[in-house]
């Protein structure tokens, strides 16, 4: 399995396109979910932990969801999309993505 960071930081414009269509400030922290499957799932929820995500298993357990309050701008944009794809390549693990809230989440 080999993850494309690029590829993910691409695809990625075009929800910010839909955030700034609905009038979203990308400054805004917001709820994140990214998207894990197939591999060592148990050395990536450790990694994935100690850089402060929450993780959880899929519903289906074939999978790890990774889950924090970030705010999803262009550095976030190319800098942790790249970063998750490099740690899911180097446990093996395919990178499915990443949603996140429209609605400004924590106190900043």
């Amino acid at each position: 399995m080999v993850n494309d960071p690029n590829q993910q930081s691409e695809m990625a414009k075009e929800t910010f396109r839909l955030f700034e269509e609905n009038g979203v400030n990308l400054s805004d922290e917001r709820h994140t979910i990214h998207y894990f499957y197939d591999g060592d799932f148990e050395g990536l929820a450790a990694a994935l932990s100690k850089l402060g995500y929450t993780v959880r298993p899929t519903a289906n357990n074939d999978g790890v969801i990774a889950e924090a309050i970030e705010v999803t701008n262009e550095e976030w944009r190319i800098n942790t999309l790249r970063a998750l794809s490099e740690l899911a390549n180097e446990y093996g693990v395919e990178y499915d993505g990443w949603e996140a809230a429209m609605t400004k989440q924590g106190g900043k």
